[in-house]
Formats: structure tokens, C-alpha cells, sequence
């Protein structure tokens, strides 16, 4: 199903492999912290490609409803199809901002965890909503190759799971709930008491 241009993924098996003292970062067993560090970011970027994908689909959906008439009715004039619009458009900007908050605190130095997992549940899912509704937007066309639709579609499934699965990320706010009680809500404020 999966995206094409990323040449596919395989497993790597070393059998005693040893790596010398002085090409280790940090110290032994803490690799994975090594890894992690670049995950924030990365997800980020995940989420602003399929924003952008996100886009694309209502770009493609609403080209259509302004073309096709049904019934003696142009699809962009029925409400059932502006409230689908409407409603995906409020969502990229929701994605936005929280792209926009998390990159935010990891400038600000923070780990930004937290606003890293609000932001890739979200926006994962809000790319299948996406390409979801711009395929039935378009019916049989969008189901086709015609449009690229058919394939954000199949590529919008693994956002839900790569760099984490939506229930782990959701795991990782309920454990940032737990520990920060109140303050999970607060936002730093520069100048603000503390």
C-alpha cells in the first residue's frame, strides 16, 4: 500500500558487530537517546508534508464540486459538501498551529514532546479525512488514477503509523497529563512568573 518513493523498509541483523570506544556518541546502551533527538523534528516534518498533502486534496476536491453538477446542482453549492470544505480547512489551520507551537518550543530548546505528539495525531489523521472526503468528493474519479487522490490515500495510512503510532503518541500525553497535573494547559509566557 505504502509510499513507493521511500524504497520500502527491511529489517538489519548484526551478528558481532563491534564498534570502537571512540566512535561511540554518548556512552554505551544510550544509543536509542542518540535516535530520539532527531524524532521531534522530523515528525515535524512529516506533519508539514502532509499538510501540504492535506491541501492538495481540498484543492483537488473543490476544483472538481466547482466543475460538476448533479441533479441540476453544482456539488460546490450543496451544503453537504461546503460543510466537508469547511470543515478540512478549519482542520489544516488547527495542524498548522500546532506544527507552528511545536516548533516553537523546540526553538525555544524545549524537548516539546508533548506538542510534537499533539501535532502528528492530528494532522496523520486529518491527511486521511482529507484524502478521504476529496475521493468522495469526486466519486469514481477520485477512486481512480485519474487524480492523485488514490494515492495520498494509500500514503495517508502510514502517517498513523510511522515515527509512532497515534497510540503511543496519545500514551505520551496522558502521561504528560499525569505529571504536570495543571500546568499541562499553561504555556510559557517570556517575562511571565513562573
Amino acid at each position: 500500500m505504502g509510499p513507493e518513493e521511500h524504497g520500502g523498509h527491511c529489517e538489519l541483523e548484526f551478528d558481532g558487530l563491534r564498534i570502537p570506544a571512540a566512535n561511540l556518541l554518548l556512552e554505551e546502551g544510550r544509543g536509542l537517546k542518540v535516535v530520539q533527538t532527531r524524532l521531534g523534528v522530523a515528525r515535524l516534518t512529516h506533519c508539514m508534508r502532509w499538510l501540504g498533502l492535506a491541501r492538495r486534496c481540498v484543492e483537488i476536491a473543490r476544483d472538481y464540486a466547482d466543475r460538476r453538477e448533479g441533479f441540476g446542482v453544482w456539488l460546490s453549492d450543496r451544503e453537504s459538501v461546503q460543510i466537508m470544505l469547511g470543515t478540512l480547512a478549519a482542520d489544516i489551520e488547527i495542524g498548522r498551529l500546532l506544527v507552528m507551537r511545536a516548533a516553537w518550543e523546540l526553538d525555544r530548546g524545549g524537548f516539546a514532546q508533548k506538542e510534537v505528539s499533539m501535532a502528528k495525531i492530528h494532522v496523520a489523521n486529518l491527511l486521511h479525512r482529507a484524502a478521504d472526503t476529496g475521493i468522495q468528493i469526486n466519486g469514481a474519479r477520485g477512486y481512480s488514477k485519474d487524480t492523485v487522490l488514490e494515492w495520498i490515500y494509500r500514503y495517508a495510512r502510514q502517517a498513523r503509523l510511522v515515527d509512532g503510532a497515534d497510540e503511543v503518541h496519545k500514551m505520551i500525553l496522558n502521561r504528560h497529563m499525569a505529571s504536570e497535573g495543571r500546568d499541562f494547559w499553561c504555556w510559557p509566557v517570556q517575562g511571565a512568573a513562573t
